[in-house]
């Protein structure tokens, strides 16, 4: 049993590869993972399953991650979900903008398995 077990996390990222490599770690950790490839599918996911967690790539093929961050925070049915933005991007306006936006935790790719995990049971917890 783990801190993360039993917790709901989406992940939305358009490389397929990143999404199984989360996925596979994740279910390690006994989450419940979802997985969307595109804004919209995110934002269907955050509405019909209300994640606990949601790990955000902002480069997505239909919108910028940072336009829907505000409304993935809004989505929530009760406990507003913790975003964790996971991106290539690392300059520091790109930061303020995400945490001001309403993001929980930013870190940047490539990224240790590890950290993502400490860094979600900390924001958790």
């Amino acid at each position: 049993m783990t801190a993360l077990e039993n917790t709901k996390v989406l992940v939305i990222d358009d490389t397929a590869s990143i999404r199984t490599f989360l996925k596979i770690s994740m279910m390690d950790h006994g989450v419940d993972f979802y997985e969307a490839a595109s804004a919209e599918e995110g934002m269907t996911l955050c509405e019909s399953e209300s994640p606990e967690v949601v790990i955000l790539d902002l480069g997505l093929p239909d919108r910028d991650g940072l336009d829907i961050l505000p409304e993935i925070v809004a989505s929530a049915k009760g406990d507003e979900p913790k975003v964790v933005v996971l991106t290539v991007r690392s300059d520091r306006e790109t930061r303020e903008t995400a945490y001001d936006r309403g993001a929980s935790a930013y870190l940047t790719k490539p990224f240790i398995m590890d950290d993502l995990i400490e860094t979600i049971e900390h924001i958790l917890h």
